[in-house]
């Protein structure tokens, strides 16, 4: 029975640790380009993200987007930019819960009714 118990403890531990992991991870995304006043080429939007699919940051780089005129482009900028920082969010959890946790969670999505309570991994 107290093994049982010392099993449970450690998988307990195992997604403690993973949760930690997932809330300290930092995901970027990046969508659009435009010249800089020193004329380098730069990142119109950034989006922050933290592995639990929590907004960091958000920035707007390229001024001419807050011109209402530009309202729609900034839009879709932001979708997409949002869009590639989420997906990648959920590459990284997946590959972070393989390592973490000893299976691909992939596998057990299916399997659990209410979720695996990992964000991403519905």
């Amino acid at each position: 029975m107290f093994g049982k118990i010392g099993e449970l403890k450690k998988m307990y531990d195992k997604y403690k640790t993973l949760q930690n992991a997932l809330k300290n991870l930092v995901i970027r995304g990046k969508e659009g380009k435009f010249t800089g006043t020193d004329g380098s080429e730069q990142d119109a939007v950034i989006v922050d993200i933290s592995g639990e699919m929590k907004l960091r940051n958000l920035k707007i780089n390229d001024m001419n987007l807050l011109n209402p005129e530009k309202k729609e482009a900034l839009e879709k900028l932001l979708i997409a930019c949002f869009q590639k920082a989420q997906t990648k969010a959920q590459e990284i959890a997946a590959e972070k819960t393989k390592e973490i946790l000893g299976f691909d969670p992939s596998d057990m999505a299916g399997m659990m009714a209410g979720g695996s309570g990992i964000p991403g991994l519905s």
